[in-house]
């Protein structure tokens, strides 16, 4: 019997000597991608004999993490236990934010700083099996090529990288990406009705159709859409009354330009896509112009927007969840405060949630008609701003990512959705093309930012996202922990799959910041305000909280807000202007209502025209209730709706500050005999707060005094 125990021990002390067979798996594994990355290596400058250290690097990385014990063999079977596209997302967002602190320390001091690049590969290759590291490989060759290109860090890539080279590092990729993706596919339901016998059978009973569809509409306007749009008004008209009062009647600078804008119809402007501003021209084409029927817009855009998270929810959660993630919606600053400012990112506000919403029914049911709206509601995504293209590329993903995708691409869905899209852009791209591509010129001056600022913005644009679903967090933890967990825990609809939802909910996240670093481009925190609507059914899975204790707190909180907004809103303005007088002492709108007031008196004459600094040209845009052009920045191609001639027939307001050489040596330009120059001190005043007085110079340019110089 000892004799049978000493053998067995013999037996389990040898079985742990020899690796085990995952073990020896993820060492092949790691030997494969360190051989490849040695082979990459040379072409970034690196010797050779890099290749057998990369390789020794990866196995050394396996063997550390393998040695890690129990707790680490856990951890691996979990991460090989995630969908597909959640490792992809991971992957692409470790990745990104490695390169993100390589430009924040400059990790990078010599040729040989590429093998630290490849911790990462090795990291994925042991917890993701072979495809992840692949993939993560691919990613990092990408970057190494583009991102860290001659002659952001001439040190570590010495060659010349041509286009064509940076091409099929992105194209690898992008392979990589969709074969990580369409891996181990699933089918959840047999292929549906062609399209051709689902409208012969229309075509048979179309008088039925017309009736029952009739009488479907009415019972669902009646039940559905007149409540839901009688709460949109409701919200938007106390959001926008609360925006009136908290800002002392001001509008932002970006919903001016808008106006000044979409006044002046046009398939481009000189810096964004049109539709934005068309959006703003349309409304006051119908509506009265005042500050009151612009907040309106703004938040009524917020208000779309819930309504488009709520119905886009609603595809993969039942009513209670549904409720619960529109009121956690409504404790984050996007549909309300970032509304406010009606510009090309908030814009999105409405038009993403939407266009998803389109895309998942498009997936669902592969009608024309559902993909048709998707296709244009993504085209007017990329008329905002080019970043609507992270939209379409998370339709992509999702697609990829879908268990029905072999459906999908089959139908005639997808292509319709692109024709629609690519139809919609089709008039700014040929714009573009006319006038010089002048928005990406605009961009162009706003990228390739210092390397630290760069890195910087990045993990500011995570953390400050991050940040405005903490109070949404809390409320879910405290029915947590009040309630406790769910009897039974929520569900999400399987019918779409788990990666399906989580490509929707983070991939434009995670998107967002490969483009800009691959791009070398600052983050603004308010890209984001737009693409997280899915987070909220997502954080009420992952804390498990009561959904009715959630749904009180959550409609508590949101009540408490709204109330405590409503008593302090008469008194920011005072607030802002007595504690942040830096800021807040721009005196737009007095400087505006001055230069009208001055034109009027000096010359009797409708203004026409106006130029200067942004802020005050177009506010006088808007306060005149004369038809004004802007002459932005006193540049023709900026302005073509603005010519010499019209210079001459009706004359010129120009408004600068007197410290601002640029723009009154430009205003002086077109400054001939009859004109007038008259220079005041502007400030704001609220209640007993004044600002911080404006020294202002106002140009009176009348008509046939434009200067010939």
């Amino acid at each position: 019997m000892n004799r049978l125990l000493d053998q067995n021990d013999l037996q389990t002390k040898s079985a742990h000597k020899m690796p085990s067979p995952p073990l020896r798996r993820a060492l092949l594994q790691s030997a494969l991608i360190g051989a490849l990355l040695g082979l990459v290596a040379p072409m970034q400058g690196t010797p050779w004999f890099a290749t057998p250290l990369i390789i020794i690097a990866c196995i050394s990385v396996t063997l550390a993490i393998y040695k890690a014990g129990a707790r680490t063999q856990s951890i691996i079977h979990f991460m090989s236990d995630l969908p597909k596209a959640t490792r992809f997302l991971l992957v692409a967002f470790f990745v990104t934010s490695i390169f993100a602190l390589e430009l924040r320390f400059d990790f990078v001091p010599n040729k040989y700083g590429f093998l630290e690049l490849l911790i990462p590969v090795a990291f994925f290759a042991v917890f993701f099996n072979v495809t992840g590291g692949l993939f993560c490989a691919a990613l990092t060759i990408a970057y190494a090529f583009q991102a860290l290109a001659p002659p952001r860090f001439a040190p570590v890539l010495e060659p010349a990288v041509s286009h064509t080279g940076a091409l099929l590092a992105f194209t690898g990729a992008a392979i990589a990406s969709a074969v990580f993706f369409a891996q181990q596919a699933q089918h959840l339901r047999q292929q549906a009705r062609s399209e051709l016998d689902a409208l012969t059978q229309s075509l048979r009973s179309a008088s039925q159709l017309v009736q029952g569809e009739a009488a479907h509409f009415a019972l669902r306007f009646k039940t559905l859409i007149l409540p839901a749009c009688a709460i949109i008004l409701i919200y938007t008209f106390v959001w926008a009354s609360f925006a009136t009062l908290s800002t002392g009647g001001g509008l932002h600078g970006d919903s001016l330009e808008a106006y000044a804008w979409g006044r002046e119809f046009s398939f481009g402007y000189y810096k964004h896509p049109p539709f934005w501003s068309w959006v703003a021209g349309a409304w006051f084409a119908v509506f009265p112009k005042t500050n009151f029927s612009f907040w309106f817009l703004s938040e009524l855009n917020g208000a779309i927007g819930l309504a488009g998270a709520w119905a886009l929810i609603g595809r993969f959660a039942n009513r209670r969840m549904q409720v619960l993630g529109v009121l956690l919606l409504m404790l984050t600053p996007f549909y309300q405060f970032n509304a406010q400012r009606f510009n090309a990112n908030t814009i999105l506000l409405s038009i993403w949630p939407w266009t998803l919403y389109f895309f998942v029914r498009s997936l669902e049911m592969r009608r024309v008609s559902h993909a048709l709206i998707c296709g244009v509601l993504a085209g007017m995504a990329l008329l905002s701003k080019y970043y609507g293209a992270i939209l379409v590329a998370t339709c992509f993903f999702g697609a990829l990512a879908h268990p029905s995708r072999k459906d999908y691409f089959r139908s005639a869905a997808p292509y319709v959705s692109t024709a629609a899209a690519f139809l919609m852009f089709l008039p700014h791209l040929l714009w573009l093309v006319r006038d010089g591509f002048q928005p990406l010129f605009y961009l162009a001056d706003r990228i390739d930012k210092a390397d630290r600022a760069i890195a910087n913005q990045y993990f500011q644009f995570i953390l400050g996202n991050a940040g405005f679903f903490i109070l949404p967090a809390a409320v879910l933890a405290l029915a947590r922990w009040r309630g406790g967990a769910a009897s039974t825990r929520p569900q999400i609809s399987k019918v779409h799959g788990a990666s399906f939802l989580q490509v929707l909910a983070f991939a434009p996240f995670v998107l967002t910041l490969v483009a800009g670093t691959v791009g070398h481009t600052a983050l603004g925190i308010p890209f984001a305000v737009a693409i997280l609507s899915l987070v909220p059914p997502l954080l009420v899975v992952w804390i498990n909280p009561s959904l009715d204790l959630a749904s009180r707190y959550a409609r508590r909180t949101a009540g408490g807000i709204l109330v405590a907004c409503a008593l302090a809103a008469p008194v920011l303005p005072w607030l802002y202007l007595r504690f942040d007088q830096k800021q807040y002492s721009l005196p737009r709108d007095e400087a505006a209502d001055f230069g009208i007031a001055l034109w009027k008196q000096e010359t009797g004459l409708p203004l026409r025209t106006v130029s200067g600094e942004r802020d005050f040209a177009t506010a006088t845009t808007f306060r005149s209730r004369d038809k004004v052009s802007e002459f932005n920045a006193f540049n023709f191609r900026w302005s073509p709706w603005v010519t010499k001639q019209s210079l001459h027939d009706g004359g010129l307001l120009a408004i600068c500050r007197s410290a601002d050489e640029n723009c009154n040596d430009k205003a002086k330009l077109y400054t001939g005999a009859g004109a007038k120059v008259v220079e005041q001190s502007l400030q704001r005043q609220i209640w007993t707060a004044t600002g911080l007085p404006l020294n202002m110079t106002f140009y009176i340019i009348p008509p046939g005094a434009i200067s010939n110089k």
